[in-house]
Order: structure tokens, then C-alpha cells, then sequence
């Protein structure tokens, strides 16, 4: 076993490192030039950190609180050794290295909770799924957060079944860099104490586990508070950049809202252009208001958008925005399907089968960033580290389904 999982890391390293060195920035969604999309004001973001220590972001030379630091923090280091294009490379077979990386993670996961031939199987799929290519040689968060969302519910998983304090110590410190990555996970204690509660833990060890989550991952997060009061004199716990995609996601499908929201709101002039005035506080006025006027005048439309609607968009589409040269979109769309169907399939089976409390410590947090998205814009990119979780509940419906027919003899219970 321990020889497949090095030979699959080896091999995910391998393929993604010639993927990245071979397509290079084949991968930019941007231009350096004309810093018109995420990665590449986020390379921008790392020379600005490198020169005059500032974060920045659409600010230009001054501070901002639209993102979190981690990235630009991270290129940061290759662009005080390297020019920009061998920072931007390293920062990529950085990236390769976390695929691989989390390769074991989904291995641990899967073995502790469903067993190991659904481990083997479940490495199987993430080394084979394609979009993690692209996540690599992308200069994006996914698969920063895909390596570190693994690392939280494996440091959940570890802290629940030891019940030390230097466990839960991991587990707030994995909550910490988490967050400096994607915020959204800053409620996902709440699946913590779903699992306290179904393993029947005191009240007194809850509150000091809670305490001690609590204390380390706000230490983590201290120099980011610290550095938001200095520049912006206020405390900002994360950013402050929630109103677009909030406005994204109240408009259904992204279309213009009806006459009638423009009748009650005058002040946009009937263009839908000028929803999107004014910064984050503005933006989150009027996507309040539309979701307020959508659910009093459209509330079966709304009602479906917000639940099924934006789940649909979640999972419907691979992240997956600049193909691999030879593995065109239509054909990885297929693939990506297949992955979520068997997917929900496998959680399907988890439940006929009685295994529910098994998967718990990783369902738990699947449906957490699933539904943490819904108020909010939903696509592919925000989906992707979902895809993760995924890999493992796809590759017990196959196991479930070889075991049916007689392929693999007997069924391997997981321990707990």
C-alpha cells in the first residue's frame, strides 16, 4: 500500500509538474499588462508586497481589504529570489506539490472513514481527474485551499477520535491558515460540534475543545487583524468584499431583475448597469434588496434559485477554464458529470447502508461549503474543493458496485 500511494504521488507530481513547465501561461485567465483577472492581480499584489510591503488589490498603490493575504504572501517569496516569470513558475510546481500532497490526505480520509480499497480507488479518481491540471498551472487559491480544506477535516477527524488538546491545538491552527486562504470556513466549527455531540462528549470537554480551537486559530489570525486596524482603523475580521457576490448571486441566472424592482427602486434609473454602483457596502444594499423583492414577488423563482438553482451551479461545471491542449472542455465536462454523480450516488449508499455516522466527519464539512455558498455567486471555481470529497464518495459507489457483482470478494469495514 505504501508503495502505490508513493507511486501515485509521484506520478501526480510527476504530470502536473510537466504540465505546468510545458503549457506555462497558457494557464493566465489575465494579462500582466492589463491586470484584468484574478491571478494576474494577484502576481501584481506580490511584486507591490515585495517593494513597498503593502498589500494591494483594484487599489492600486494602496492598501486593500478585498482579499485575503495568503497568495500574494506566497508569491511574495518567489518574487524576492526570482523575476516575475520564474516566481510565478516556482509558484506553480509549488502548487504541483499540494496535488500530490493532498493525493494522501484524500487516502487518509478515505481509509479512516469507508476503508482501503475505497482509498485506493478514491486516489485513483483525483489522480486522474483533469481540472486539477489546470488548478495547478492556474495562479489561483484552489489548490492552496484544496490541500489545506484536506488538512482541516483530517485535523477534525484526528482531534475528534483522540480527544487531546494537542489535537484540537492542529485543528485550530489548520482552521487559522484556512481562513487566511478562503474565509468562508470560519463557521466550519459548527461541524465540530455536530460530532461532539453525537459522540456524546461532556459539556466541560466541548467548551475547552471550543476554547482551544477558538484561542489558536484567532492567534493565527492576530498579525491580519492587526495589520486591518493600522491601515483601515477598524476591526475586519476578513475582508470586506462579500456585496458582489452577494449582488451576483441575488440576480437569478444573472439576469436583470423585473420592472418592478426598478418601479420600487428609482434610484438605479432602469439600468441594470447601476446595480453595481458604489463598493462593497452599496453592492450589499441592493443585492439585500433584490433577494427582499425576489422572495415577496417572485418566491417560487427565488425559493428554487437559492436551494436547487445555485446547487446546480455549483457542481455543473468543472473548474476548468483553460483546457490541457489534447483534453478539450466537452469531453472533461462529461468526466467532470460522472464524477458528481457517482459522488452523490456514494452518499446515497452511505445512508441505505447505514454508514452515515462513518463518513460524518467528512460529509459534515462537504455539505457545510456547499451550503455556505448558496447566498452567494455559485460556479465551478467555488465548487472545485467539493470535487475532493467527491473523489471518495464516487469511488465507494464503484467499490459497492464491484463487490455487487462479484469482482471484489467480501466487503472491508472501515474502523472507527
Amino acid at each position: 500500500m505504501r508503495t502505490f500511494l508513493g507511486v501515485a504521488m509521484g506520478a501526480v507530481l510527476l504530470i502536473h509538474a510537466v504540465s505546468a513547465l510545458w503549457l506555462g501561461d497558457h494557464y493566465l485567465l489575465g494579462s500582466y499588462e492589463k491586470r484584468d483577472n484574478d491571478d494576474v492581480k494577484y502576481v501584481y499584489a506580490a511584486q507591490v508586497l515585495v517593494e513597498r510591503g503593502t498589500l494591494v488589490y483594484n487599489s492600486g498603490l494602496q492598501p486593500t481589504n478585498f482579499i485575503m493575504p495568503a497568495i500574494p504572501v506566497m508569491l511574495s517569496g518567489f518574487m524576492a529570489l526570482f523575476d516575475r516569470d520564474a516566481a510565478v513558475m516556482g509558484f506553480r510546481l509549488l502548487q504541483c506539490l499540494m496535488q500530490a500532497a493532498s493525493v494522501y490526505l484524500i487516502f487518509v480520509l478515505a481509509r479512516e472513514t469507508l476503508g482501503r480499497r475505497v482509498a485506493v480507488v478514491a486516489v485513483l479518481l483525483d489522480a486522474l481527474y483533469v481540472p486539477n491540471l489546470f488548478a495547478s498551472g492556474a495562479i489561483l487559491t484552489e489548490s492552496t485551499f484544496k490541500l489545506l480544506f484536506l488538512l482541516l477535516i483530517a485535523s477534525f477527524l484526528y482531534a475528534v477520535r483522540k480527544r487531546t488538546a494537542g489535537a484540537y491545538v492542529f485543528a485550530g491552527a489548520m482552521l487559522g491558515l484556512a481562513c487566511y486562504v478562503k474565509p468562508q470556513c470560519a463557521l466550519i466549527p459548527v461541524c465540530l460540534l455536530i460530532l461532539w455531540l453525537i459522540r456524546r462528549y461532556r459539556w466541560a470537554e466541548i467548551v475547552k475543545y471550543t476554547a482551544i480551537v477558538g484561542v489558536c486559530s484567532m492567534l493565527l489570525l492576530t498579525p491580519w487583524w492587526v495589520r486591518n486596524n493600522h491601515d483601515f482603523h477598524a476591526f475586519i475580521p476578513f475582508t470586506k468584499s462579500t456585496g458582489n457576490p452577494m449582488l451576483l448571486g441575488a440576480l437569478i441566472k444573472r439576469a436583470a431583475p423585473p420592472q418592478g424592482f426598478f418601479d420600487q427602486y428609482p434610484e438605479y434609473k432602469n439600468d441594470s448597469s447601476n446595480l453595481f454602483a458604489g463598493y462593497d457596502a452599496e453592492q450589499k444594499r441592493t443585492a439585500q434588496r433584490l433577494i427582499a423583492y425576489g422572495f415577496k414577488h417572485q418566491t417560487l423563482e427565488y425559493a428554487y434559485w437559492f436551494t436547487v438553482g445555485k446547487s446546480i451551479e455549483l457542481f455543473i461545471n468543472p473548474f476548468y477554464s483553460k483546457p490541457v491542449p489534447g483534453l478539450p472542455r466537452p469531453a472533461i465536462n462529461v468526466v467532470h458529470w460522472l464524477y458528481v454523480l457517482l459522488g452523490f450516488a456514494g452518499i446515497a449508499l452511505t445512508v441505505v447502508r447505514r454508514r452515515f455516522r462513518l463518513v460524518l466527519p467528512i460529509l459534515l464539512p462537504f455539505f457545510y461549503y456547499w451550503f455556505i455558498h448558496l447566498p452567494f455567486i455559485t460556479f465551478g471555481r467555488y465548487g472545485y474543493p467539493l470535487m475532493a470529497l467527491m473523489t471518495i464518495f464516487a469511488a465507494y459507489a464503484i467499490v459497492s458496485a464491484l463487490e455487487a457483482r462479484g469482482v471484489l470478494r467480501g466487503k472491508e469495514e472501515a474502523a472507527e
